[in-house]
């Protein structure tokens, strides 16, 4: 199969923007729990009415500082229920959100500020505040920060006190379906991140879409616990996605209190990224071996496996079940249990899951639905849900959308949730659809008969973690290869818990190297493990971690025994890195970086 469509997608109302749900539920039920935060050893829940109440007045200020319809307004915070107040705010009157991650680096925020035109910047942490009072004279349009944990967003609060309610009214009724909602800056291979455009009719469809497809798997009373950045489309989309299915939304403090606050919360539904599955299941597994239980646990992961592959195939052996219930009250309920007794729905997205870990938490009692998109599309473009699910694939396209595979194996995409653009790139623009439409994914997969979409791999070099963030490999090696001793960096860490790269040492600058430090005659393969040597190439390693933020900085490196070359294949005749030859010659050394202590 080459191509397939979702089923048909019901149209938008002309005043279906991103703020309409929250408003009608607001009117039609004031006390509705609509989110939960943590206050000492507790959560206290939020009302619409409350939550409502809070934005308008946020709305009222950013009125108040002259943030009129289309100015861009960037917020830089953790998860947090007031990141989500001052994203309504900012829609409520018109405004652009520009999220940036709380862990990102001066010259990421200088980039994002300057480059989206951002007219306020309202940040989390006096920390941020610091950072970004060095940078502010070269934030030209930026006419003002605001710090949410110093009494920022009750000042705003109090300087909108004197903007009538018939203002923000007024900007309601004036916002249109195709209005720019946010401005998502994506990491690229240049180095410059780009800003996805998204409209409201963008966010509001996927919303839609994935009400469509999940819808049936949600239940009355179900709680979603956010955790991962709403800098990140992903949890962006959750976070409206939960808004519109009427669901309670509690927020966690961050990710270290997780295993707590999931005690706490007792969710029915998260939305993450591979890497934390992966922490419960060997979290679970490290505990059993370690109190001698070990073969029973295995046994069990086994036995959880069969089931959920028996289920999937429409019968369950006697034998199995009798097995399964024997095992969900050893073990399976214990892994319920560490992740707050209630989850029995998750979203998983950024990376691949794989077959065996999906049937695994299906036959734990948790039914992980994932899916595939990019920041580029709202994000979701295809996903797994109840009556069609099939692990190791990402699902089939949802409502509304057309998936096609090239001749050359790259994803192409149409819907109603693709962006509308590159903010102020043109030629990116240009660049990321055919002259028919299609948005080219830079993905590599293939569709089954079934029309379930499998990725097989990238065409653009960007490495997605283990934990789903996303990281351009070439102006890291670019920083790197500017050490006078480095003469080829590989960046690495598609799918693995961290960033770490492979390095080569230039011969030339290596034999002046060695006279200066008293190794004449020894070769590079003797010395790249010795202190002097790594300590050399850890200074150009820190100057590269500069650039980025935190989950994108080179954790680790090997001093590769020799340089790279035309012969071996390795760089082509224009000296261009074959990065697929170099990973899988050097298998074992990147196996060795992520499986040794």
């Amino acid at each position: 199969m080459h191509a397939t469509e979702g089923p048909p997608l019901a149209p938008l109302s002309s005043d279906a923007h991103l703020v309409r749900p929250l408003l009608d539920l607001a009117t039609s039920d004031p006390k509705f729990p609509i989110a939960a935060v943590r206050r000492g050893d507790q959560y206290v829940d939020v009302s619409a009415g409350e939550f409502v109440s809070r934005v308008r007045r946020l709305a009222k200020g950013l009125i108040a500082h002259d943030v009129v319809p289309g100015d861009r307004v960037a917020l830089m915070a953790h998860t947090r229920l007031e990141w989500l107040l001052i994203d309504y705010a900012i829609l409520m009157v018109g405004g652009v959100t520009v999220p940036i991650y709380d862990a990102s680096s001066a010259e990421q925020v200088e980039w994002i500020v300057r480059d989206s035109g951002s007219v306020l910047f309202i940040i989390e942490t006096r920390t941020m505040r610091e950072m970004v009072e060095q940078l502010s004279d070269r934030f030209t349009e930026c006419r003002r920060i605001a710090t949410i944990e110093e009494g920022g967003l009750d000042e705003l609060e109090h300087n909108g006190s004197v903007i009538p309610d018939a203002a923000v009214d007024g900007r309601l009724a004036g916002l249109q379906l195709d209005d720019l909602a946010t401005l998502v800056y994506t990491s690229g291979t240049t180095g410059r991140p780009k800003g996805c455009m998204l409209t409201h009719r963008n966010l509001r469809t996927n919303v839609m879409q994935s009400l469509d497809a999940i819808g049936p798997a949600l239940k009355p009373g179900d709680t979603a616990l956010l955790f991962l950045p709403l800098a990140h489309t992903l949890t962006k989309i959750t976070g409206l996605f939960v808004m519109e299915s009427r669901l309670r939304e509690a927020f966690a403090t961050d990710v270290a209190h997780l295993p707590e606050e999931l005690g706490m919360v007792h969710p029915t539904l998260i939305c993450a990224v591979p890497r934390i599955f992966e922490k419960v299941y060997n979290s679970a597994r490290h505990r059993a071996h370690s109190e001698h239980k070990g073969w029973i646990f295995d046994r069990a992961v086994d036995v959880a496996i069969l089931w959920s592959q028996q289920r999937t195939a429409g019968r369950i052996r006697p034998r199995t079940s009798a097995a399964h219930a024997l095992f969900d009250r050893l073990v399976y309920a214990k892994i319920r249990q560490a992740v707050g007794g209630n989850l029995r729905v998750a979203f998983s997205g950024g990376g691949p899951l794989g077959e065996r870990l999906t049937h695994l938490f299906a036959g734990i009692g948790i039914d992980i639905y994932e899916g595939y998109g990019l920041t580029e599309t709202s994000p979701t473009l295809t996903v797994n849900r109840p009556g069609a699910w099939k692990p190791g694939t990402v699902g089939q396209p949802v409502a509304g959308t057309t998936i096609r595979i090239a001749a050359d194996g790259e994803i192409l995409a149409k819907g109603p949730q693709v962006f509308q653009g590159y903010w102020h790139n043109p030629s990116a623009t240009a660049a990321t659809f055919d002259v028919d439409g299609w948005f080219h994914t830079g993905d590599i997969g293939e569709l089954d008969d079934s029309g379930y979409l499998r990725i097989t791999g990238r065409k653009k070099e960007i490495l997605v973690t283990a934990a789903g963030k996303n990281v351009a490999p070439a102006p890291l090696e670019d920083r790197l290869r500017a050490h006078e001793l480095i003469s080829q960096a590989i960046v690495i860490g598609d799918a693995r818990p961290f960033i770490a790269a492979l390095v080569t040492i230039d011969e030339s600058a290596f034999e002046q190297w060695a006279v200066e430090h008293g190794h004449v005659g020894d070769r590079i393969a003797d010395l790249r493990d010795a202190e002097e040597l790594r300590s050399a190439i850890q200074s150009a390693v820190d100057e590269a971690n500069r650039s980025v933020s935190r989950p994108e900085s080179i954790r680790k490196f090997v001093i590769l025994p020799r340089d790279l070359t035309i012969e071996a294949d390795e760089l082509t005749p224009t000296l261009k890195l074959r990065r697929a030859i170099v990973e899988k010659s050097y298998a074992d050394v990147i196996d060795s970086i992520y499986f040794t202590d």
